[in-house]
């Protein structure tokens, strides 16, 4: 479980934070239900154990993700989270030439398992370029959240904390 775009959160009584546009490590909480508190939003939420979540606040709604999980070693997985106002979004090569995900709806994520690269990326609406990443290095077996808010595009490589 973790945060996005939270400067302040509590998932389940642990303090999250994730910087403007990031996302936070992940945190470990156990199945079932449990209080997600961002800034001032509260709400109730129900998990699954063994799963991967992402927890975000839109217009005072606290909002759950379920995330893909990191299952091919031999990949790199990048997962995008629509956070802006833009209804769908398609995240490219930043030439625009080569579709990684498309059609992220906003509030929502979309995932792809990508072989190891150095790459530049965009977010895209349509052909308008709204996020540019220079020099991305995917490693394998690494994941990787890009966070698509109103101000901008950021990357975060996702890691676990485990206390």
């Amino acid at each position: 479980m973790r945060v996005i775009n939270a400067p302040a959160a509590t998932l389940g009584g642990k303090a999250v934070t994730a910087l403007k546009g990031a996302a936070s490590a992940y945190v470990v909480i156990p199945q079932g239900e449990f209080a997600a508190n961002i800034g001032t939003s509260t709400s109730k939420l129900k998990v699954e154990a063994g799963k991967f979540y992402s927890v975000v606040s839109r217009g005072g709604t606290v909002m759950l993700l379920a995330d893909q999980a990191a299952e091919n070693r031999a990949k790199a997985l990048l997962t995008i989270y629509n956070l802006s106002k833009n209804a769908s979004i398609d995240l490219k090569t930043a030439d625009g030439k080569t579709a990684v995900v498309a059609g992220v709806k906003t509030g929502q994520s979309g995932s792809r398992a990508v072989n190891g690269i150095t790459v530049d990326l965009a977010a895209f609406a349509g052909t308008r370029a709204l996020g540019t990443l220079k020099g991305v290095k995917l490693e394998r077996g690494n994941a990787y959240a890009l966070v698509l808010t109103d101000s901008g595009l950021t990357l975060t490589q996702s890691s676990t904390k485990t206390k």
